[in-house]
């Protein structure tokens, strides 16, 4: 996974740019011994000599010219964040300065680190489990409170107590199992079968109660997708910025003006919101154009609600859904806009479309625009439990792992119900606690792991 697992490296665990402080992160069996070559403190106390987590003031040195003033801080290992020895340089937050005394780190013997080598070397020594070192990435990533509520729930391990929960319940059936099977003549299964039934289906009920948390769990970390679609010139572009409270789409009275899609994205009710503008659905012979519509309804067939334009003024119908989104049942609100320009008439709407449920507005008038965000707000606020005491799925993964587990396990209960032998039973057990160790990292293959930490930032 790593080539060489005992080697230090460096990274720059701040944001790029220019900032007040920036800060270059060592770590490894010699990273005081690369931070001792390049820092001398104000009291001339050597690195291996500091304080444990205490700032030290001095300064950075190269061939013992001072390059900048700084604060260095040693976290000797296990007791750090990746368990190893770590020591933190906070030096000022120019760019070029920022790459230099990281350059110098490198001259001095560490390797640059790729990256989540950070975390996945916490993974790795066992200072976190594989759901909390997704949470240390999702809590830099977060777009609301909610995803952070989220976020920190993984990262103070309950989604980790939870499944460790559900092995060891599995683990205890499997052992009785076994015991059964080494001895047959005991009978251990039967005279212990209702307990182990009770147990097997309380780890069911709860495993689905879990994946069913996944969808939620998805949408609040990567944002619920808002897309507008409808006829040229309906006012997508309008609401869109209404939406957004600021001109990020072009409009003009122009038909055909938006070509492309635009994604952009607000927080309604504490929900991250992902929204698109898309081009204007028409017949057209103009190649960009036409380019601008395939790539509307592919941003159709993504969408977890579809804002549906119509012109209340001159409405039309002569658009349809894409057959991908109608087998989906992905949920469409018709929004007939420009309200302001016509009297307060009931639109007739043709048949095909006359059970969704709609809202008259004009992206002019901010108050409708609110009433349009709770709305929205209603078609997604069902999905949204109280995150700050649910353990939640938050990716595909944990859901793929989860679903895994909880189809061995029903097989495995299928088989106690069908009276199968105990070899048969251990079989579906052993695959069950296989499938709950791919959450929390324990039996994950190494090629998995790093997809998981190559999506990291390299200093952390």
């Amino acid at each position: 996974m790593i080539a060489n697992y005992h080697d230090t490296i460096a990274g720059i665990a701040t944001a790029p740019g220019e900032a007040g402080v920036s800060i270059i992160r060592l770590s490894g069996e010699s990273a005081l011994e690369v931070a001792e070559k390049l820092f001398r403190s104000k009291k001339g106390t050597s690195v291996a000599e500091l304080k444990n987590r205490l700032l030290t003031y001095g300064w950075v040195v190269k061939e013992e010219k001072t390059i900048d003033e700084a604060l260095l801080c040693v976290m000797r290992g296990p007791h750090s964040f990746t368990a190893e020895d770590v020591v933190e340089i906070h030096c000022h937050g120019g760019s070029f300065l920022t790459r230099s005394i990281l350059e110098l780190a490198l001259a001095h013997g560490a390797r640059l680190a790729t990256p989540g080598e950070f975390t996945q070397r916490a993974f790795l020594n066992g200072r976190i489990d594989l759901t909390q070192a997704e949470a240390t990435n999702d809590l830099i990533q977060a777009k609301s409170t909610l995803g952070l509520e989220m976020v920190v729930n993984q990262l103070k391990g309950k989604l980790y107590q939870k499944i460790m929960d559900f092995k060891e319940q599995i683990s205890w059936v499997l052992a009785l199992v076994n015991a059964g099977i080494d001895f047959p003549e005991e009978d251990v299964v039967f005279s212990h079968l209702e307990e182990i039934k009770s147990k097997l289906s309380h780890v069911a009920v709860e495993l689905k109660q879990l994946i069913h948390s996944a969808d939620t769990g998805i949408m609040v970390r990567e944002g619920y997708k808002v897309v507008l679609v409808g006829e040229p010139n309906v006012g997508k572009s309008s609401i869109m910025n209404a939406l957004l409270g600021e001109a990020r789409a072009i409009v003009t009275k122009i038909p055909g003006t938006t070509r492309d899609t635009i994604e952009e994205s607000c927080i309604i009710e504490g929900i991250p919101i992902s929204l698109t503008d898309t081009a204007g659905i028409r017949e057209t012979d103009d190649f960009v154009e036409k380019e601008g519509i395939n790539r509307s309804f592919s941003a159709m067939t993504k969408a977890d609600l579809i804002l549906w334009v119509i012109d209340m003024e001159s409405p039309t119908f002569t658009m349809a859904l894409p057959e991908e989104v109608t087998e989906r049942k992905v949920p469409v609100l018709l929004v007939t806009n420009k309200s302001d320009l016509v009297e307060a008439v009931e639109l007739t709407l043709p048949t095909a479309i006359q059970n969704y449920p709609k809202i008259a507005i004009s992206a002019k008038k901010e108050q409708e625009i609110d009433r349009l965000k709770q709305k929205i707000f209603q078609f997604i606020s069902g999905k949204v439990g109280a995150l700050a005491e649910d353990t939640m799925l938050t990716n595909l993964r944990q859901k793929q792992a989860s679903e895994a587990a909880l189809l061995a396990l029903q097989e495995a209960t299928q088989a106690l119900e069908d009276g199968m032998g105990e070899e048969f039973l251990t079989v579906d057990l052993t695959q069950t606690l296989h499938a709950l160790g791919d959450i929390v990292g324990e039996t994950t293959p190494d090629d998995m792991l790093n997809r998981i930490f190559s999506q990291f930032c390299i200093g952390k």
